[in-house]
């Protein structure tokens, strides 16, 4: 359950944080990373895999955890797989679409890997 300020409004405190797997498909094949406090640091795991033993296609997500919540509430999408950027995947997620947090977190992605191509349908 969301905090409630004063006012009896939800409070939108997040944290956004980045997930790095080695098999976007199944994250529990291969190398795993999560809580990744920056996109810096997410961008040298992510290229630190060795491309010899990959199981899959690597992966760059976005965590979105919500003050006052549950970690298991918390939603995760891959942004960055293999050879694309997938922006339209947030249209889906609604509470991805609507935090600038996230949107923020997005164009560094776009902008940290300016040789992967932008899908945005």
């Amino acid at each position: 359950m969301a905090k409630k300020n004063p006012t009896g409004e939800p409070k939108n405190g997040a944290v956004i944080t980045f997930t790095v797997a080695e098999c976007s498909e199944f994250h529990n094949l291969g190398e795993y990373h999560e809580g990744i406090q920056t996109l810096e640091e997410a961008a040298a795991i992510y290229r630190e895999i060795p491309p010899e033993r990959m199981h899959g296609i690597p992966a760059i997500g976005i965590n979105l955890h919500i003050e006052g919540t549950e970690k298991w509430e918390d939603l995760q999408a891959d942004i960055l797989s293999g050879g694309e950027i997938d922006i339209s995947v947030i249209r889906l997620l609604p509470e991805f679409e609507n935090h600038p947090q996230v949107q923020k977190a997005v164009e560094e992605i776009i902008e940290k890997f300016p040789e992967k191509k932008v899908v945005d349908f």
